[in-house]
């Protein structure tokens, strides 16, 4: 019950201010009075037309008499409209229509009992003449808080600039939020929602990145948050039919690829979607996506057998099909219901293969996703609007492993055997299942009062896990070098016994196997509740003082109270034209906190000692013999005669004083208006992260070889004990050119440190840097993070050339990324081979000078992090052409404004609402766009971070491309071109 307390109250008294305010006049401001009409007046008739001649129909006219008096109607299927009874007097009359500009004014004499007639022409509308809020322009500083000009806003043209993949979609979009400070990165909210995929971009009005950074709304800072809004339906019926098809003929191959004939790729997306009216008060959007691709897992391996490199390929193919019908209803004048069905079906039939996982090692991969919102909003008044949203995600994953064999792994070397999914016998193919059901259930209330603007509400969600996961049950040794490898496979051919292998250096460096039972769940409920008053205290100055508080099951920690404050402040004189601020200062501070993941509860019950064992054998004295017709076999004795020590081995627990860790977060920007169509910003932004995840063997053996908790095998311990300290300046600038080139671009630089990475081990022995290299000692791991990436820039444009071309370049550059370099061994027994060397006078030749990778007890060990990886730079580049053809949209007597999402006005808005270049459609009722689009332009290599480890043959060396294609494991193709057909009415 206690759970729900806060989430009651907040709906209790959003519904009271919801009656008291109903009950409230709205303000009444000195109106003009509406003209007056009689039998006894005059007509005015007439008709409107566009610059062709075409008739527009449903066209609203205003007749404006002397005083600021009007009256209104509309054009009808003919184009004509009559407004009968006018007075006698003098008029004005004008045309108003989405997508459309009256050409002219036009004025009217009418007398009584006479018909004057008034004709009007009316063309398309350029962007500049549209009328645009100071809240949509970043060319246009404001105080409000959601005006930071370092947001950017996507629609209409600036929206189709970008990729159509999903993935790619997703990917870019990240990098335009920039790196969010702390560990867990950004998020992406989907309609209001904070889980769910990216939806096709074909169903997408609105993309909205780093908004209002320090709304207590959120859980998150603002830096780095995407807001995606799907289309609603429209008045009239429209539709979009496409297809993007990407072939290897014409791409620029995998530098890593050496073999012939080079394997083929081909990827098809095909799909479209039909938006119309229902009814007088319901319309529907429905979309339907099809994507195909002809993959491959490209290696850069060494074969176990022949110990030879191994640069093949395997065919992977991949289908993924999603549809997503949308409905939305008028309830009432005030009220609106909007429903949402989402679907996603998503088959690889060979999945994990690639760089050091050889083929064996794959598995089969199936995800069949349903997600279902609904939102109704009601307008109580002119000052009072409430928000309830309802979302429920359920999503199934299955794998299915290739091979049955135990798993073998040389680190950064090569991977085989069955890839711990669970195996299929025969015809049965249970493998592993991961079956999660959320709901999020939201009431948000805003209100507006003189110059206060407040909005509260609460959000609460519950996750539900249930997971059969026979992983690892047939067993994976891991060796520490591959020279270890190889010693034993020649030993174990030449028929010598284990013992003599290990004495000559080989022999595995661990063996882990896991018994009992594989199904488990786990159940996580967690709200939170926010207040927020944005105050405009003078015209110079808002402030913004909000608090949340959040809280959750599965640990003790209900009181996460988050405050946050922020200010806008514009000094001096205003913009002359626009009475906008040329320079405004802001600062924000505020608390974030970040969520225990559901899945770790589960790896709790999972491998708690008693429902899943784990077991854990150092130095194994078993790997394969020799068969009797000269196969090799796997020797793993019963687990019953393995030493007591590791019986059982491996436990996961939560600490007792596990909480949610929490970044302290400020900032300080500085914005200035350059001139009337550029705006810079300079943004300083502070993070302190306390009580980060962290994950601790407690039972490690301590200096003189005995476990604290006695000979029970490794137990670890999910503990809330790290430390971050980050610093980051943006720089951007948004700049419009003219009317058809608009720019936007950014420099970032970052300092990050920390004691761990925060990343929870997912699996029995994969806890990777959050885990110490020495449990006793999480002082020697503070050392950059993997979050530090010292330098970023991107710069997005787009330029209308002439003949409807429009080209939208996207240039992105990066610093290299931090990488761990280890020995591939575990100096201290916690079962984790993440033991880093110690720098000597001689030993192992780096360019980080000498490393010893057998460091004595005692000896300081280099620090986390130390390796730099490649810098990254991308140029991506898309071009379209639109041809009309067909009638003018507005013509006959099914025309209307060709509204871009429901009715609005078609043109984006540039990066921001900066005053883009349209729709990219033309006047005419059917247009078809084709578009190439080419990712890594250039063609560079932009290679993956060096292999870490110091048994590798690799050590030193990238193994794979980092791509910019997200749907594929091992990027085909280094240069990548896309052709999409597009048919839009």
């Amino acid at each position: 019950m206690r759970r729900k307390c806060v989430l009651l109250a907040l709906t209790a008294l959003g519904l009271a201010a919801l009656h008291l305010t109903a009950q409230q006049p709205a303000s009444s401001k000195p109106t003009a009075k509406p003209i007056r009409l009689s039998p006894a007046g005059g007509i005015v008739t007439g008709s409107v037309k566009d610059t062709t001649g075409a008739v527009i129909p449903g066209a609203a006219i205003i007749l404006t008499d002397e005083n600021g008096g009007t009256t209104e109607t509309k054009t009808g299927s003919d184009g004509t409209y009559t407004v009968r009874g006018v007075p006698p007097g003098t008029y004005s009359i004008s045309a108003t229509l989405p997508g459309l500009a009256q050409n002219g004014g036009v004025a009217v004499l009418v007398s009584t009992g006479q018909t004057a007639r008034a004709d009007l022409v009316m063309r398309p509308a350029e962007v500049k003449q549209e009328v645009t809020v100071a809240e949509d322009n970043p060319t246009q500083l404001g105080l409000q808080p959601s005006q930071n000009v370092d947001a950017l806003v996507f629609k209409g043209t600036d929206l189709e600039s970008l990729p159509d993949d999903p993935d790619d979609l997703q990917q870019d979009l990240q990098a335009l939020a920039g790196p969010s400070a702390g560990p867990n990165g950004g998020e992406i909210y989907v309609d209001g929602f904070s889980s769910g995929r990216l939806p096709p971009k074909e169903s997408i009005r609105e993309i909205r990145i780093n908004q209002n950074p320090f709304s207590s709304e959120y859980d998150k800072l603002g830096f780095g948050r995407i807001e995606i809004f799907t289309k609603p339906g429209s008045d009239k019926f429209h539709g979009t039919a496409f297809y993007d098809a990407s072939d290897g003929a014409w791409n620029a191959r995998n530098p890593f690829v050496t073999t012939h004939p080079v394997p083929s790729f081909l990827a098809q997306t095909f799909g479209g979607n039909v938006s119309g009216p229902i009814n007088h008060r319901a319309s529907f959007f429905l979309d339907v996506e099809r994507r195909q691709i002809d993959d491959n897992g490209i290696l850069n391996a060494y074969d176990p057998t022949t110990f030879l490199p191994d640069r093949g390929f395997t065919p992977m193919p991949q289908q993924r099909t999603t549809l997503s019908p949308r409905v939305d209803y008028q309830l009432s004048t005030n009220n609106t219901l909007s429903m949402r069905y989402s679907y996603l079906d998503l088959n690889r039939n060979l999945w994990g293969v690639g760089l050091s996982s050889l083929p064996d090692n794959g598995y089969s991969f199936k995800q069949k996703q349903q997600l279902a919102q609904v939102t109704e909003t009601a307008v109580l008044s002119t000052h009072l609007v409430t928000e309830t949203r309802f979302q429920f995600h359920h999503d199934v994953l299955g794998q299915n492993d290739v091979s049955t064999d135990p798993q073998v792994i040389v680190p950064s070397t090569f991977e085989t055997g069955g890839a711990g999914f669970g195996p299929c016998a025969g015809n049965a193919c249970r493998g592993s299942s991961q079956i999660e059901d959320n709901y999020e259930i939201q009431n948000y209330t805003t209100i507006t009062h003189g110059k206060h603007t407040i909005k509260f509400g609460a959000r609460e969600r519950e996750d539900t896990l249930s997971y059969y996961t026979p992983a690892n049950f047939n067993g994976t040794f891991t060796f520490a070098s591959f020279n270890a490898y190889q010693i034993t496979e020649k030993g174990v051919l030449a028929g010598l016994p284990i013992s003599q292998i290990i004495a000559a250096g080989g022999g595995a460096k661990q063996f882990s196997i896991n018994t009992g039972n594989p199904s488990v769940s786990s159940n996580m409920f967690d709200e939170g509740a926010f207040i927020q008053d944005d105050w405009r205290a003078t015209q110079r100055l808002t402030v913004s003082a909000g608090l949340r508080w959040e809280g959750q099951t599965n640990i003790h920690d209900w009181h996460d109270a988050a405050p946050r404050f922020s200010f806008a402040w514009a000094p001096g004189k205003s913009n002359s034209r626009s009475g906008a601020p040329s320079l405004v200062f802001r600062g924000g501070f505020g608390m974030f906190y970040v969520r225990y993941p559901n899945v770790n509860s589960l790896y709790t019950q999972q491998y708690n000692g008693t429902n899943q064992i784990s077991y854990l054998v150092q130095n194994p004295a078993f790997f394969q013999t020799l068969g009797p017709n000269g196969t090799l076999e796997f020797d793993i004795p019963p687990l019953s005669s393995l030493p007591v020590s590791t019986n059982p081995a491996v436990r996961f627990i939560a600490g007792n004083d596990l909480r949610a860790p929490y970044l302290v977060q400020s900032a300080f920007s500085v914005e200035r208006q350059l001139n009337r169509r550029t705006t810079l910003t300079v943004n300083l932004t502070d993070t302190r992260g306390v009580h980060q995840f962290v994950t601790s063997d407690i039972n490690a053996p301590l200096p003189d070889g005995v476990r604290p908790l006695g000979n029970i095998g490794d137990i670890y311990q999910y503990q809330s004990a790290g430390l971050l300290k980050q610093m980051q300046v943006i720089a951007r600038v948004n700049t419009q050119l003219g009317r058809r080139v608009s720019m936007f671009g950014a420099y970032i630089w970052n300092n990050a440190h920390s004691n761990t990475d925060g990343n929870l081990c997912a699996s029995s022995f994969g806890c990777g840097t959050s885990t110490p290299v020495n449990q006793y000692d999480l002082d020697a791991e503070w050392s950059r993070s993997s979050l530090d990436i010292e330098n970023r820039m991107f710069l997005v444009g787009t330029l209308n050339a002439p003949w409807r071309v429009m080209l939208s370049p996207f240039i992105t550059a990066s610093s290299g990324v931090p990488f761990n370099i280890t020995t591939g061994s575990d100096y201290f027994g916690s079962g984790v081979l993440n033991a880093r060397p110690a720098f000597a006078s001689e030993g192992i030749s780096t360019p980080y000078g000498y490393l010893n990778p057998n460091p004595t007890p005692g000896e300081a060990l280099i620090p986390r992090n130390l390796g730099t990886g490649p810098a990254q730079f991308t140029v991506n580049l898309r071009l379209s052409r639109t041809w009309g053809f067909g009638t003018t949209k507005f013509a006959g007597p099914s025309g209307g404004a060709r509204a871009s999402g429901g009715g609005g006005p078609g043109g984006g808005r540039g990066f921001g609402g900066r005053g883009g270049f349209g729709s990219g459609l033309t006047e005419h009722r059917y247009n078809l766009t084709l578009s190439l689009s080419a990712r890594n332009l250039l063609n560079r290599a932009n290679l993956l971070a060096p292999v870490g480890v110091i048994g590798s043959p690799f050590f030193l060396q990238s193994i794979g491309i980092a791509g910019g294609y997200q749907a594929e494991l091992n990027p085909t193709d280094n240069r990548r071109i896309d052709v999409q057909l597009r048919f839009q009415f």
